[in-house]
């Protein structure tokens, strides 16, 4: 589904959702309530793309090597609970996951291995650079009286866990007089990292039975996780991005 296509979708179905029925659930049933447990499933953009730039030496002349992450879009998951605390302010807690593979645009300046001030310029990619998220975020929810649906506007800290891969190094391809040298792969090594960040979003649902329900969540989170390893040297991760997923609630 297109980007396009998936935002007309969410469009759709929320206003579908605001419009369902004519006889919304009785009012003072839903306010008894005061546990939801919730489940969703759909997308994950990721927050941006972000440069990975490293420098070692080789033949006492500086090897660099930079490395430009792409965004993908991800299937993700997320699971939690709330409570309410007074009739319009709930507290919540979620688990949520993702995982995506992304793509990254690779250029590597090696010394010339006879001659020094000769450096080669060597470019290639990888297809296959993974990007995993396992992250917690606690909310206060603030109820907004709608009368059809119920709506819940949130924000909070969020922990992130973040296993990242990167490129570590390249192997090329040269023969002598090696004053040529083309791409042939690359070595990546991955990393795992965690941060304190943020998330703010709004959830939205309605009953379908006295107890369960079917709803849409969209939040944004996100943290910079700083990884500093021997290999790779520090970089700068930027973890979180868009959520819009949709499920069930389960309301006691």
């Amino acid at each position: 589904m297109t980007c396009p296509n998936r935002q007309q979708f969410w469009t759709a179905f929320v206003l579908g959702m605001m419009t369902l029925g004519t006889a919304p659930a009785d009012a003072q049933s839903r306010g008894q309530h005061r546990v939801e447990i919730s489940g969703n499933v759909g997308a994950q953009i990721g927050a941006s793309e972000f440069t990975e730039s490293s420098q070692s030496t080789f033949n006492g002349e500086t090897e660099g090597l930079t490395v430009d992450h792409g965004v993908k879009t991800a299937l993700g998951f997320n699971v939690g609970a709330a409570v309410r605390i007074v009739p319009a302010l709930w507290m919540g807690v979620q688990y949520a996951m993702a995982d995506m593979k992304s793509s990254a645009s690779i250029t590597a300046v090696i010394p010339h291995p006879l001659l020094f001030n000769a450096p080669r310029t060597v470019q290639g990619s990888s297809d296959d650079v993974t990007h995993n998220e396992q992250n917690v975020h606690l909310d206060l929810m603030y109820a907004l009286p709608f009368h059809a649906v119920d709506i819940r506007v949130m924000g909070g800290p969020t922990f992130f866990n973040v296993k990242q891969d990167f490129v570590s190094d390249v192997v090329i391809n040269e023969s002598y007089p090696f004053d040529t040298a083309t791409f042939s792969s690359a070595t990546t090594k991955q990393l795992s990292k965690g941060a304190i960040g943020f998330n703010a979003g709004a959830d939205i649902s309605r009953l379908i039975t006295s107890q369960v329900g079917i709803g849409a969540l969209i939040r944004y989170s996100r943290a910079d996780v700083k990884f500093n390893d021997a290999d790779i040297g520090t970089q700068t991760v930027r973890a979180g991005g868009t959520e819009v997923t949709a499920g069930v609630r389960v309301r006691f």
